[in-house]
């Protein structure tokens, strides 16, 4: 989202980046790129060249929501095929939306350190299998087929093929599986409700919770896409060669 999105203005033609730039800015590598693009996940767009041919170009959007699939992988320790079929089958508009939520918080004035905001969006991974997407409660309102204050979305489960298995929001009450047995045949609803109430107690009773405030990766890759500084305090803490390097002794 540009500057004159967020202030009202005429929007101009979206301005395009290179691969160079997108990886620098969102951290995942061109070959991840372009899976996450191949999966449905993110979009290029293609520009002629001067002389012949085509260069990809990536839009800030997609830029920004490559920037999760990042984090995702670093964080969950998940190879890029899992990544993007679990970015590529979230609910369409969903990232999209995330990225225009926190649209006010990105601002060139803002501080390097990036920093946790309260209406941070987050990313729960519960017992390294079930993924979540924790949206805050203000936002449910205008995410589809989310009741109002249903926060805890799930996403699907990684499986043991290395791919993703998508569940629909709808099964989280009781007007979304009426809608659902319009969409699907109805004998496939049952089994996924019970899939769904199956993850929904593995997050009331987790052995293990991994989390991402994927608000915070998204500044941190607004602020490097436009040739600024950012830091999180995790890496001012563990840098080499500092004094932060090694944890003091204690007598």
């Amino acid at each position: 989202m540009t500057a004159n999105d967020r202030s009202g203005a005429q929007a101009p033609e979206p301005f395009l980046y290179g691969d160079a730039e997108a990886v620098a800015a969102s951290g995942m590598p061109v070959p991840s790129l372009r899976v996450l693009k191949t999966a449905g996940g993110i979009q290029a767009q293609k520009i002629p060249k001067q002389h012949g041919g085509f260069k990809r170009m990536w839009r800030e959007e997609d830029v920004l929501i490559a920037a999760i699939g990042a984090a995702m992988s670093e964080h969950f320790a998940w190879n890029i095929r899992i990544v993007a079929e679990a970015m590529a089958k979230t609910r369409p508009g969903t990232w999209s939306a995330l990225v225009a939520s926190i649209a006010p918080t990105m601002s060139p004035e803002a501080d390097a350190l990036i920093r946790k905001e309260p209406l941070d969006w987050y990313l729960d991974l519960i017992d390294r299998k079930f993924l979540f997407l924790r949206a805050p409660r203000e936002f449910t309102a205008i995410l589809p087929d989310v009741a109002w204050e249903q926060t805890d979305l799930i996403l699907g489960w990684a499986t043991s093929k290395d791919t993703f298995q998508m569940l629909p929001w709808l099964l989280g009450h009781p007007e979304g599986r009426t809608k659902l047995a319009e969409i699907i045949p109805s004998a496939n609803v049952e089994p996924a409700a019970r899939f769904y109430k199956l993850a929904m107690a593995a997050r009331a009773n987790a052995l293990s919770t991994g989390s991402i405030n994927i608000s915070m990766q998204v500044r941190a890759t607004w602020r490097r896409l436009h040739g600024l500084e950012a830091h999180f305090l995790q890496d001012a803490l563990h840098q080499k060669g500092t004094p932060n390097d090694t944890p003091p002794s204690i007598p």
